[in-house]
């Protein structure tokens, strides 16, 4: 949830919270290592310091344990559309969450496009085995 969407003034109850910090999408998709090794080629540090190998370090790091060790992944209501269930379709056909029981996707805008990628993702071996 973005929180700084929400607006002074207001009394949130839990839904009408997520409705306004959800608007125009949500957190982003996860993204594999190599992704984020990407994405943060084209970023720089306000310090000067070349950092980037050790942020590159410690995301891998990061993402190998945590998704190594979920058993749900939980992004309801966040307003993901085909790209997104795109992008996640590529972290699970990784095998990056062999534990993974539970993958809540409810509540957001993804199509037939989506569907057939997380399909096809999770169609794989190895992908996410105790998922049913």
């Amino acid at each position: 949830l973005d929180l700084g969407k929400m607006r002074a003034g207001v009394e949130y109850d839990y839904h009408s919270l997520r409705d306004d910090c959800t608007q125009d999408g949500g957190r982003r998709p996860p993204l594999l290592p190599s992704a984020f090794a990407a994405e943060l080629e084209k970023k720089s540090f306000t310090n000067g310091k070349d950092d980037k190998p050790l942020v590159k370090r410690l995301y891998e790091a990061a993402f190998e344990e945590q998704f190594g060790k979920a058993t749900e992944l939980f992004y309801d209501s966040l307003g993901w559309g085909d790209a997104e269930a795109a992008q996640l379709a590529e972290v699970l056909a990784s095998g990056a969450a062999p534990r993974l029981e539970e993958l809540w996707l409810q509540r957001n805008e993804i199509g037939d496009e989506g569907c057939k990628a997380l399909a096809a993702a999770l169609g794989k071996e190895g992908a996410a085995p105790r998922l049913e």
